[in-house]
This record gives C-alpha cells, sequence and structure tokens, in this order.
C-alpha cells in the first residue's frame, strides 16, 4: 500500500531536470508486449519479471473466467493462436482492480532494462506511452529479414498521452487517468513513462479501457445527447503497484502453507 501511496504523493510534484525524455519505446518492451485471448476475449498482456521469475500482467476483464490454476491462454504468434499454459492466477485484493496475474515457471535469467516503477510515477502533464493491439492489428515483419528482430514477426502499437489526473482516494484501487485515445483491444497493455531520476524507462500501470461519453445531436440548434456511446479520449488505467503487491501477498501465503 505505501509503494501505491508513495507514487500518488510524486505524481503531484513536478520533476525538474535538463536532460530530455527519450520519445523511442525500447524494443524490449515491445517484444515483452503479446496479442493474448482467453475464451471470447482478446486483448492486450506483457511480461514482467519480479525476483527473477517472469509474470505475465493483462487486464482482468479479458481474462475473466479462468481458473486460478494451470489456466490456458492463447498467444498470437506467427500468424496463429499457440496456447501457453500458466502456474497460477493472481488478482489484486481489491475487486475494482482491473489487473490479472499469471504466474509461469519461467525464471529470467538476465533482467528487463524496462522494469516496474516502484518508489515513483510520472508528475501531472508528463509524457507516458501505452503499448496494445487494437482490434487486432499490430505492425508486422516478415522473420528474420530485420537485423534488429530475429525472433519478432509482429510488434504492437505505440500511443503517447499525457498524465493527467490520479485518483488515490481508494489506496486499494489507485486510478490513472491519461490524456490519449485508445482503442478496443488496448486492454491489458502496458503504461510507460519516462523516469527522470533514473533515467530509464519505467512500467507504471495497466490499460483497463477508456472513459465513455454519449454522442450529441444538433436538434433545432440544441445539442442533445443520444444514447449512442463514444469514446471520450480519456484513457482509464490502474498503478502497477497493485500487481506487485499482490504478487508478494501470494508469496507470502504460499510459504506460510509450506
Amino acid at each position: 500500500m505505501r509503494r501505491i501511496l508513495l507514487t500518488a504523493l510524486v505524481v503531484l510534484v513536478a520533476i525538474c531536470s535538463t536532460g530530455l525524455a527519450q520519445d523511442a519505446v525500447p524494443l524490449e518492451v515491445l517484444q515483452r508486449t503479446v496479442f493474448i485471448k482467453a475464451g471470447p476475449e482478446a486483448g492486450t498482456a506483457f511480461a514482467v519479471d519480479y525476483r527473477g521469475k517472469m509474470y505475465v500482467i493483462t487486464a482482468r476483464h479479458v481474462v475473466a473466467g479462468v481458473p486460478t490454476r494451470n489456466a490456458i491462454i492463447q498467444v498470437w504468434q506467427k500468424d496463429q493462436w499457440k496456447e501457453y499454459t500458466t502456474v497460477k492466477t493472481i488478482f489484486p485484493s481489491s475487486d475494482n482492480v482491473d489487473i490479472a496475474i499469471f504466474e509461469t515457471s519461467e525464471k529470467v535469467e538476465t533482467p528487463y532494462l524496462v522494469t516496474i516503477a516502484t518508489d515513483e510515477g510520472p508528475a501531472l502533464g508528463q509524457p507516458v506511452w501505452f503499448l496494445g493491439y487494437p482490434f487486432g492489428i499490430a505492425s508486422h515483419f516478415n522473420e528474420g529479414s530485420i537485423k534488429t528482430l530475429p525472433l519478432v514477426s509482429m510488434l504492437p502499437f505505440v500511443k503517447r498521452g499525457t498524465m493527467s489526473a490520479f485518483d488515490a482516494t481508494r489506496p486499494d484501487a489507485a486510478v490513472l487517468y491519461i490524456d490519449g485515445f485508445n482503442n478496443p483491444g488496448f486492454s491489458g497493455g502496458p503504461i510507460l513513462f519516462w523516469s527522470f531520476s533514473k533515467h530509464k524507462y519505467e512500467i507504471t500501470g495497466v490499460v483497463m479501457g477508456y472513459r465513455e461519453d454519449t454522442a450529441k445531436i444538433l436538434i433545432n440548434g440544441q445539442h442533445v445527447d443520444t444514447q449512442l456511446l463514444v469514446n471520450s479520449g480519456i484513457l482509464v488505467g490502474y498503478s502497477i503497484g497493485h500487481a506487485i503487491e499482490a504478487i508478494e501477498k501470494d508469496e507470502k501465503q504460499s510459504e506460510a502453507t509450506k
């Protein structure tokens, strides 16, 4: 809980730096962001390493109904869905947090360069980036044809937004609001920012979706709301701190039962 409250505090403080934030999202995090499906729902997921173990994080609503043990998710690879069996499904303590974490049996030999933000978040007004597969669309490559992408045939969309607001009135369900137009398919994707203090990219949140608005029509010179829901341009996400807290809580429970 302390991690999330620190993030809420830091986000309200303007960050001053003589350096400039990078404008190109690192290839590593692009490769770690995948298009997944669990049942009829499809969305985005990304891999993180925590204490040498690989976890896969996505939005809870994308994988609703999966079992807590040995869940099978599908990952789009080489133009087809491939099944991937996880070890355990972990959820944050609050049902309001739209995050799901899959524990895997894979170890991370070399720590990832793009890490999870544990002690600070983006300042209000700071640029952020969010990754995903809108409508299942991606950048596609011929495998091996590009030297920097020897093992990758597709990469997610990259979009840029602005950190607009942070709601930590409920510490167990801290919400990020970003001025950024996302689309169906981005749910579960990572939200990145440039840490001026550490001079590196870090993951600060998980995309849930967007705030809806009602479309308006002009009748006799007056704007009238309709029942048609449209994208308001406000991206909604949840703090990545909730995922780490859930992992740590699960580890403690597992140790206690041994």
